[in-house]
C-alpha cells in the first residue's frame, strides 16, 4: 500500500511511458467530470503517456476505437417513468452491480493492456464492478470522487424532495436514505440507493483502491469522517488546460449564472434574488429541468436573460463580457468547474459559503452567502455593481489563485508521482 504523504514528493522525470485507462460514464463533454476526463487524457498524452477510455455508449460520444466494448447505454429516467416490474429489475440488476459492464471492460484490458486504472464517475451506469475486475488482475486503481456517492446513496447529501441538506447516513447507516426517501422522493429509488450502498460495502470496494483523489479539502475531511483510511485519500485540485487561461478586462457589468437551471444549484434563489436587484442584468445559460424551464417566463424577472445553452467560444465570451459569475448552489459543491473556470478569466465569483465553494472562493476571490440566502445574493450582486474597482481586483485575485493551484503542471506532477509509486508497488 502506499504511504500517504509520500505522494506529496518530487517526481522522478526519468519514468517510462505509462499505458493509461480512464473510466467514465459519459463520453462526451457533459459535466465537470467528463471535462476532466477529456481534459486529463490531453495533459497526459502531452507528457508521451497512452491514454484508453471505458464509458457508457450513446448517440453523443465521441468516436473512439475502443467503443465497441462500451457498456450499452441506459436511461434510468426512461425507466423510472414506466414504473413496472421489468423495468425495477432492470434498474436493480444494472445499477448495483454490472456483469456486462465488467465483462466488457475486462476485454478491453485484455486488448490495451493498461498499467493504472484511472475512475471518475461510474457508479449506476458502468458500478464499480469494474474495480473487482482491476484488482483481480493487479492492476492499481486511481479515483478521482466528483461527488459523495461513496458515502451518501443520494450522491449530494442532499433529500431531493425538500432540498434539505443531509448526512444521515454518515458511519454506514446506508438504511436511512430509504426511510428518508432522498433519492426522488420515491421509495423504490430510494431502496434501490440504499442497497447499491451496503452491496459495495459488502464487496468491500474501498479496500480495493489504491488511492482517492479528492478535489476539495471538504469532501476530503467528509470521507475521513466517514471511515476511509486518511492514508489512502490525496487531496489533488483539478486543473485547466492552459487554453482556458485568459484573463479578461473586458466588463459589460451584467452577471452571468452557468449551470443547470434546477434547484440544486440555486436557480429559484437567483431568480428571487434578480427580483430585488432589479435594475442589474443577469445572463442565465445552461440545460435545464423541463418544469424550471417551461416557467421561465413567470420565474425570471425581466432583468434576467435566459440564452439556452452555451458553450465553447459562445460561453467564453460571456464570461470575459461579465461582471461576475454566481453558484448560488444549495448543497456540497466538490470543486465546480464553473468557479475554475471564471476564475481563469480572472473573473469573481458570488458563491454560497458551502461544501468545496467556501475554499475556492475565500474572501479575496469573490463574495460568499449564506445558503439560501436570497437577500443576501441580491447585496452582493449591488455591491460588485456598484463597485467596479472592487470586482476587478478580486478578479486579479482569483486569476492569480487559479493559475498557482490548479496549473496543468503542478496537477501532472502529482498525479504521475501517484501513478508510478502505485504501479511500481504492484
Amino acid at each position: 500500500m502506499v504511504a500517504g504523504n509520500d505522494l506529496c514528493e518530487p517526481m522522478d522525470s526519468s519514468k517510462e511511458n505509462m499505458k493509461i485507462l480512464l473510466v467514465n460514464t459519459r463520453h462526451y463533454p457533459g459535466g465537470g467530470d467528463s471535462h476532466y476526463t477529456f481534459n486529463l487524457a490531453g495533459l497526459l498524452r502531452s507528457h508521451g503517456h497512452e491514454v484508453f477510455f471505458f464509458a457508457m455508449q450513446g448517440e453523443n460520444n465521441l468516436p473512439d476505437p475502443n467503443s465497441d466494448l462500451f457498456v450499452s447505454y441506459i436511461d434510468y429516467r426512461a425507466l423510472n417513468q414506466r414504473k413496472n416490474p421489468l423495468t425495477a429489475i432492470q434498474v436493480l440488476t444494472r445499477s448495483v452491480y454490472s456483469s456486462e459492464a465488467r465483462r466488457k471492460f475486462a476485454q478491453l484490458v485484455e486488448r490495451v493492456k493498461p498499467d493504472i486504472i484511472h475512475l471518475q464517475s461510474i457508479h449506476a451506469h458502468i458500478t464499480p464492478s469494474v474495480i473487482i475486475e482491476a484488482k483481480k488482475r493487479s492492476i492499481p486503481v486511481v479515483w478521482t470522487l466528483h461527488d459523495y456517492k461513496t458515502i451518501c446513496p443520494n450522491s449530494a447529501c442532499l433529500i431531493d424532495k425538500t432540498g434539505e441538506l443531509c448526512e444521515a447516513c454518515k458511519g454506514g447507516r446506508f438504511w436511512q436514505a430509504a426511510v428518508k426517501r432522498c433519492k426522488k422522493d420515491s421509495v423504490l429509488a430510494s431502496g434501490v440507493a440504499s442497497l447499491e450502498a451496503y452491496v459495495h460495502y459488502f464487496l468491500n470496494i474501498q479496500s480495493k483502491v489504491d488511492a482517492f483523489l479528492s478535489p476539495s479539502l471538504f469532501l476530503q475531511k467528509r470521507l475521513i469522517a466517514n471511515g476511509f483510511p486518511a492514508h489512502k485519500i490525496q487531496h489533488t485540485p483539478l486543473f485547466l488546460p492552459p487554453s482556458m487561461f485568459e484573463q479578461s478586462k473586458e466588463d459589460k457589468g451584467y452577471f452571468l449564472f452557468m449551470s443547470r437551471l434546477e434547484k440544486l444549484k440555486g436557480v429559484n434563489i437567483l431568480a428571487e434574488a434578480a427580483k430585488i436587484a432589479s435594475n442589474i442584468e443577469i445572463v442565465v445559460v445552461g440545460r435545464g429541468d423541463d418544469n424550471i424551464v417551461a416557467q421561465i417566463p413567470t420565474l425570471f424577472p425581466s432583468n434576467l436573460r435566459y440564452l439556452g445553452f452555451q458553450t465553447g467560444q459562445e460561453l467564453s465570451k460571456l464570461i470575459r463580457e461579465s461582471r461576475a459569475i454566481l453558484v448560488p448552489s444549495q448543497w456540497y459543491e466538490n470543486q465546480p468547474f464553473s468557479i475554475l473556470e471564471a476564475f481563469a478569466h480572472g473573473k469573481p465569483v458570488i458563491a454560497t459559503q458551502l461544501g468545496g465553494m467556501t475554499e475556492l472562493v475565500g474572501e479575496d476571490r469573490g463574495l460568499l452567502i449564506p445558503l439560501g440566502d436570497f437577500s443576501a445574493l441580491a447585496d452582493a450582486i449591488k455591491e460588485l455593481a456598484h463597485n467596479k474597482l472592487k470586482a476587478h481586483q478580486l478578479g486579479a485575485n482569483a486569476f492569480e489563485y487559479v493559475k498557482a493551484h490548479h496549473s496543468p503542471n503542478s496537477h501532472y506532477e502529482k498525479l504521475e508521482y501517484i501513478y508510478t509509486r502505485l504501479i511500481a508497488s504492484t
